[in-house]
């Protein structure tokens, strides 16, 4: 019965996600607000835009999360991860090249980030027109597939805005300036305006830098250091047991809002121009896949699905898939930060009986939550999520999507060019 109450209490709090509004790789929190602003944009229906947002943390679902527990884990708990998408290794494989991270260093060149946007447009849209046309599927299938899809390059293009140094650039010295928001606040423009304004980006007068993943002990320019993902900007500097969280404003004090140690309000101003500049290049990708005229079809065919009237059999497992989501991304400390904050606690509060500080201070206490909350129950929960997770390895989404831009080796295309 009390597992029964705190499954209750998930998916109570997983219907919120889809009143989520505000636009206050960024952890799953802001990946969801942003998608759920696309989805109202393009006029998506409440269980659309949630599907493409199960898409969207796909790209984490069958990668870091899925791995969470790294090299140091029990026969049992690595079962028990195995069954939350690690046992895949292609779609692991694919996911690691959908987060515009400076893997091995080689996103070294303006020009290969332009390489990685040109190519993972034209996947987009092949695979959607694919998905509309692909025979023999069942018309939920299809959706889905459609969804989840449009879903998993959406976060590649969030990722962007997050992982790089992309809004610590003087845009307003440029042709490019800085766009004032309706709301008042400011965003900086896309990569496809800066290239309108600019032309080709290998003459542009800033590199754009990503962060090394996985991160290099005494390297400035890591992953842990440049990321957006959270609102307050902190991180482990190493992912290992005992490690503290770390603050990393220190990293982020360029650019038209730069963030000062210890100011809070800077630090969260300076994320939230991440995140406005990744809302504003989501809805300008759509704008690009809606260009070819197969991948539109495809997106209208889905985006009014209405699962208790049109596929009131799927319901079940459309609430598991949400409420694995929100499971996973506050067990692993990525709903918004290990350190979450006061308003962010009541939709991790199921997970974690923490009300304060940070959700899990090791990989051992992340384990056992794992375990605790989800090892048990692994064959009930896949039952109820079936379709949603299942669609997404079987038809290949990641690796289609990453076909031009990663290799089997690990390392990007261009590298080996």
């Amino acid at each position: 019965m009390r597992k029964i109450g705190v499954w209750r209490r998930l998916f109570a709090a997983v219907t919120l996600l889809a009143f989520v509004k505000s636009a206050a790789g960024f952890d799953t929190f802001w990946h969801s607000t942003v998608s759920h602003k696309v989805g109202d944009e393009f006029a998506f229906s409440a269980d659309a835009t949630n599907i493409m947002q199960l898409g969207n943390f796909s790209v984490d679902f069958f990668g870091p999360i899925a791995g969470l527990a790294g090299e140091h884990v029990t026969p049992e708990e690595r079962a028990a991860l195995q069954a939350f998408g690690g046992q895949n290794i292609k779609v692991r494989a694919a996911a690691i090249f959908l987060h515009f991270d400076n893997l091995s260093g080689e996103l070294d060149q303006n020009a290969k980030f332009d390489y990685i946007f040109t190519r993972l447009l034209e996947a987009t849209q092949a695979s959607l027109a694919a998905a509309h046309a692909r025979p023999g599927l069942d018309d939920s299938t299809r959706k889905a597939l459609v969804l989840i899809t449009l879903g998993a390059s959406l976060h590649a293009v969030q990722d962007f805005y997050s992982h790089s140094d992309w809004v610590h650039n003087n845009f307003d010295a440029t042709a490019a300036k800085m766009i004032r928001l309706p709301s008042g606040g400011l965003r900086a423009p896309t990569w496809f305006e800066v290239r309108d304004k600019l032309g080709d980006p290998a003459r542009w007068p800033f590199q754009v830098t990503a962060g090394i993943y996985p991160p290099v002990s005494g390297k400035r320019n890591t992953h842990t250091h440049m990321n957006h993902d959270n609102s307050r900007l902190v991180y482990r500097e190493e992912e290992s047991p005992g490690r503290p969280l770390m603050a990393q404003a220190q990293y982020h004090n360029d650019g038209p809002m730069p963030a000062r140690p210890g100011d809070a309000a800077s630090i969260l101003q300076h994320q939230q121009l991440a995140v406005n500049t990744a809302m504003a290049a989501s809805s300008e990708w759509v704008k690009k896949v809606e260009e070819n005229a197969d991948a539109k079809a495809a997106l209208e065919s889905a985006k009014g699905w209405n699962l208790a009237t049109d596929n009131p059999n799927l319901v079940k497992e459309y609430r598991g898939a949400l409420a694995l989501e929100l499971t996973l991304s506050c067990a692993a400390g990525r709903w918004d930060g290990e350190d979450l904050p006061a308003e962010q606690r009541a939709f991790c509060m199921p997970v974690s009986s923490q009300g304060t500080g940070s959700l899990l201070s090791s990989r051992s206490q992340l384990r056992a939550r794992l375990l605790g909350l989800l090892g048990i129950a692994i064959p009930r929960i896949l039952g109820l999520t079936g379709k949603f997770w299942d669609v997404q390895s079987r038809y290949d989404i990641l690796e289609h999507l990453t076909r031009e831009i990663g290799s089997d080796s690990g390392r990007y295309r261009f590298a080996s060019k």
